[in-house]
């Protein structure tokens, strides 16, 4: 009778054994690992059904577009909030715009509300339109269609909404989109937006105005 190799055994034993916590350890790892470190694209996954399931719920609400009244700064800002409310409610976390931005130039672009585009065309952002059979208003002392004029909208809250569009969309603002991936301070946001005004210093003057709402809303 051979005799009976317990070394060879033991040699396999031991292989065994290492093979058994190595896969043990691999499999404890990946769990601790997905379970704290999620893989990027699984969870960009989620966030995108999340999202979809959200907005389905939101359009069966049929929420109603909010009045945008007011007579002075304050109530003025007071209505943006409520638009931009409105609005948000509508569009998916990421494609969302900081309110001070949107508030911000607002204000700066139509006077708190006070132009004559903001008042006859519902248009707080001077958004224009290339199309001469679309609803719009000229500058004054120009009778002439130039090969732009200053879009007419329904309501206010249409125009934010544009607005909203434009940035979430137009070419000239991709650099917009980029750093909106890293921040959402307004601030920063603004200096991407060289393109939205041929005004010098536009960034500063809505970065002035911001900061000015930001006092506005500390007194109330």
């Amino acid at each position: 009778m051979a005799n009976f190799n317990w070394q060879k055994v033991l040699n396999k034993a031991w292989t065994y054994t290492k093979v058994f916590f190595a896969v043990l350890t691999l499999m404890v790892g990946s769990y601790f690992y997905g379970t704290y470190y999620p893989n990027k694209s699984a969870v960009a996954d989620v966030n995108a059904e999340l999202d979809k399931f959200y907005m389905n719920k939101i359009k069966e609400m049929d929420l109603q577009e909010p009045e945008f009244t007011y007579i002075n700064d304050t109530q003025f800002i007071r209505a943006m909030h409520k638009c931009i409310n409105y609005i948000n409610f509508k569009t998916p976390k990421h494609l969302r715009v900081p309110y001070e931005m949107i508030i911000g130039q607002a204000a700066l672009e139509s006077g708190w509300g006070t132009s004559r585009f903001a008042k006859e065309a519902n248009n707080l952002f001077g958004i224009r339109t290339w199309e001469k059979s679309s609803p719009h208003l000229l500058p004054q002392g120009i009778d002439n269609w130039p090969g732009w004029g200053v879009r007419v909208f329904a309501s206010k809250c249409d125009s934010v909404k544009e607005y909203v569009r434009l940035l979430n969309e137009h070419p000239a603002y991709k650099d917009f989109r980029e750093l909106r991936e890293k921040t959402k301070d307004p601030i920063q946001l603004i200096k991407t937006l060289d393109k939205f005004s041929t005004t010098p210093d536009y960034d500063k003057r809505v970065i002035r105005m911001i900061k000015k709402i930001r006092k506005i809303e500390e007194g109330e």
